[in-house]
């Protein structure tokens, strides 16, 4: 917790952001979710649990770091649902020294994305088959990000989903883990 603290965005830090360390812990994602054109009509608001943990993955390369993604309507693990396993490139050779790396497999389907230190900003690219999602979390402060998400499909209406995400107490999170996993 407190290297995240140390880490952590200010919004507008210039490049003092882990994107790692920042990005792990619980968090609330609350959007609303709105037509992708046209009057951008207000279609529905949405709560989410999103959980972000550090992977530790039998592929060790320097430079890389991996998270565990996982969603829900709740902490405990039970009430949450795989998503994805990232990898950070965050070896400074391999890449530029402003920008992180990040690639994922989702549904088969090889994604990338990438932090930019300078704005603080993720950019997460999902292109699938038959949809493509664009995702970008803009940090605001040590808890806070801005959420933009547009998707695209030929089978839905197309949406932009707009909102936040506030970071969830680590401590009351880690005593709700631990007492889930113990039995009665």
């Amino acid at each position: 917790k407190k290297s995240r603290e140390m880490a952590s965005g200010s919004g507008g830090s210039g490049g003092a952001v882990d994107p790692c360390d920042y990005l792990c812990g619980a968090w609330k994602r609350n959007l609303e979710w709105r037509q992708f054109g046209g009057s951008f009509k207000r279609l529905r608001g949405t709560n989410a649990i999103v959980v972000i943990d550090e992977y530790i993955s039998s592929v060790r390369e320097d430079g890389t770091r991996y998270l565990k993604w996982s969603f829900g309507r709740g902490l405990k693990p039970t009430d949450l649902r795989f998503g994805y396993v990232m990898k950070f490139n965050t070896d400074e050779k391999k890449s530029q020294a402003d920008t992180t790396q990040i690639e994922w497999q989702y549904c088969g389907h090889t994604c990338s994305g990438v932090f930019q230190r300078n704005t603080e900003v993720y950019v997460l690219n999902f292109h699938l088959k038959t949809s493509t999602v664009v995702i970008t979390y803009r940090i605001l402060d040590k808890n806070k990000m801005a959420v933009c998400i547009v998707e695209v499909d030929g089978r839905h209406t197309p949406t932009v989903q707009i909102g936040n995400m506030y970071r969830l107490d680590d401590d009351k999170y880690s005593r709700m883990a631990s007492s889930a996993k113990q039995p009665p």
